[in-house]
């Protein structure tokens, strides 16, 4: 894994900062995207990296942070989209301002990051891209009704994307825990605790695993996460 490119979407987020901690440990080169250039240069720790603080939403950023990461390093090998905003909201309630966000993040950013830095991941000998879903792209929760149907649009595009593209050489994974104790959890779902749930190292540890088994001939199309006081298979 040494000096593998990686982009990371949300990387000033836990699971974000966790994913980029796991890479950095592994000798891998970085690129961190995120809302809040304070909390990207926190997690780069003066360490080598590029960070280009910027707006999902803005298609001129994604284009403008292809375009750096690969005059800086030269390519890229892996794309890890993991950045996403949910809200624990009654569907009645919910404006249009508050879906378009919803699924402007989780499921058009992903949609775009991907088209632009394909043509890249294709040139590389480990092209991997990584899309990080939920659980709720499998089963809806209440008050949960746009954060899922974005969920299940990511999960969706990753299964088409990843069958038109493996057979040049780009593999697509997904993966779908269930709740991760984040800062974005403990807004979205306030009666949750934290007790046993799942942590962003969790995820991060999914992510290494995904990328070291890129050039063996075992694939994980999705894996999916839970916390181990669920019952299994629910």
């Amino acid at each position: 894994m040494k000096n593998k490119i990686c982009i990371i979407t949300g990387a000033g987020g836990g699971i974000g900062t966790a994913i980029a901690e796991a890479l950095f440990s592994c000798g891998c080169k970085l690129v961190l995207m995120g809302r809040n250039e304070e909390k990207l240069k926190k997690v780069a720790n003066d360490r080598e990296c590029l960070i280009v603080p910027g707006d999902l939403c803005n298609d001129a950023y994604i284009k403008e942070t292809i375009e750096k990461t690969v005059a800086k390093y030269g390519g890229i090998d892996v794309l890890i989209n993991n950045a996403g905003i949910a809200q624990s909201k009654a569907f009645t309630e919910i404006s249009m301002e508050e879906y378009d966000a919803i699924m402007n993040t989780n499921a058009r950013a992903p949609f775009l990051m991907c088209k632009t830095a394909l043509p890249y991941l294709e040139k590389s000998s480990c092209g991997t891209i990584i899309n990080i879903a939920s659980v709720t792209a499998h089963h809806g929760y209440a008050l949960q009704s746009v954060y899922a149907a974005s969920k299940h649009a990511l999960l969706g595009f990753s299964k088409a994307l990843s069958k038109e593209y493996y057979q040049k050489g780009v593999r697509v994974h997904v993966i779908s825990p269930g709740a991760v104790f984040t800062d974005m959890v403990k807004i979205s779902r306030p009666d949750l605790t934290g007790e046993g749930m799942l942590l962003p190292e969790n995820i991060a540890e999914t992510v290494l695993y995904l990328i070291k088994m890129r050039n063996t001939a075992s694939v994980a199309d999705e894996i999916q996460l839970h916390r181990e006081t669920k019952e299994p298979f629910m």
